[in-house]
C-alpha cells in the first residue's frame, strides 16, 4: 500500500533527547520513497489540540508516531477516530506497547513496514478513564505517585535513572488508600488496570493480557509490610506474582474506583490524580506490524 499523506509526531525529549536517531533515518527512507509526510514537534503545550488542528486540516492516511509511550498517548488523544492506521517507532526510554507488537525487530525493520508490499495490521483495544484514552495500561496507587514525582522531577538524570529513584523511595514511604472498587471496600496498595503485559519500564504487571480481547487484567495488590513490598518488586519484573495471596487477580471489561481522597494515577505513563476513575472500551485502534 502506498500511503498519501503520512503524519509524523516526534517527541524530541524522547529518550533523553537522543529519539532523533530514530527519526532522522525514517525521514531518508520517506524522502527516498517519494512519500508526502508533514512533521509535528511536541513540546508539552496543548500538543494534542495542535496534532487535532493538523488532522482538520490534512487527510493523512497513516500516522507513525516516533517516541515513547507518553508520545503514543498524545496522540491517540488527538484521534478524531480510529480509522487511521498507527505505525509506531520505538524512541522512548520504555518502549512497553512497542515490546509486545514487534518482539526483537530491529529498529531498521520497524523503519521499512510502511513501505512492504504485504501489510499485516493488528488491533489494540483502547480505554478510556474519565473520558481520557490509553492503550497500554492504567495504574492507581504507588505506580501512579511514581509517575507524578517522575515528571515533576527535574534532577540531572536519565529518565529511566528517575523513575528508579522514585520506586526505591516509594518502596518505603508510600502508604495504601481505601477504596470502593466495582462497589466493594477494598485497602489497596497498588492496582492496575492492564490492557498490555508489559508497563512501567519493563514491569510483566499483566502477564497474561491480550491487546485485542475486549477485556483489562486488573492486578489488586492489597497492602503490604514494607518487606513484602521489597519481595513483590522482582516479581512483578518477571511476571511471576499473580498466584501471591496478597493479590487479587481478574479479568474485567469495565471498572469504578471511588474514593474519598484524590488517588495518584496514571495512564500509559502520563500522570493524573482524582477521587474517582471509570474505565471501560472505547474502540479499537490499526497498527501496521
Amino acid at each position: 500500500m502506498i500511503y498519501q499523506h503520512t503524519l509524523i509526531v516526534f517527541n524530541p525529549a524522547a529518550q533523553g533527547g537522543k529519539s532523533h536517531l530514530a527519526l532522522t533515518p525514517y525521514l531518508t527512507i520517506l524522502k527516498q520513497e517519494g512519500f508526502a509526510y508533514s512533521l509535528y514537534q511536541t513540546n508539552g503545550n496543548d500538543d494534542t489540540e495542535k496534532i487535532q488542528k493538523l488532522m482538520d486540516e490534512h487527510p493523512f492516511d497513516l500516522i507513525s508516531i516516533v517516541g515513547g509511550d507518553g508520545t503514543i498517548n498524545i496522540t491517540l488523544q488527538a484521534l478524531p477516530h480510529f480509522d487511521t492506521p498507527l505505525h509506531i517507532i520505538p524512541a522512548g526510554t520504555g518502549n512497553d506497547l512497542v515490546k509486545m507488537l514487534y518482539a526483537n525487530q530491529s529498529l531498521q525493520r520497524i523503519l521499512q513496514i510502511p513501505f512492504n508490499n504485504q501489510q499485516e495490521f493488528s488491533s489494540i483495544d483502547v480505554w478510556t478513564c474519565n473520558q481520557k484514552r490509553f492503550i497500554n495500561g492504567f495504574g492507581a496507587g504507588f505506580d501512579g505517585a511514581i509517575a507524578q514525582k517522575t515528571q515533576l522531577k527535574k534532577i540531572l538524570f536519565s529518565s529511566q535513572a528517575k523513575y528508579w529513584i522514585e520506586i526505591i523511595k516509594h518502596i518505603f514511604i508510600y502508604r495504601s488508600f481505601q477504596a470502593k472498587i466495582n462497589g466493594e471496600n477494598k485497602q489497596v496498595f497498588m492496582l492496575s488496570a492492564a490492557n498490555g503485559k508489559v508497563y512501567g519500564g519493563g514491569f510483566k504487571v499483566a502477564p497474561n493480557a491480550n491487546i485485542s480481547d475486549g477485556k483489562l487484567e486488573i492486578i489488586l495488590c492489597k497492602r503490604v509490610s514494607l518487606f513484602k513490598r521489597m519481595y513483590f518488586l522482582p516479581l512483578v519484573k518477571l511476571g511471576r506474582h499473580l498466584h501471591k495471596s496478597a493479590i487479587e487477580y481478574q479479568q474485567l471489561e469495565e471498572i469504578t474506583i471511588a474514593s474519598d481522597c484524590p488517588i495518584p494515577a496514571q495512564l500509559d505513563g502520563e500522570p493524573l490524580i482524582e477521587k474517582n476513575f471509570h474505565i471501560r472500551k472505547t474502540g479499537q485502534v490499526k497498527v501496521i506490524v
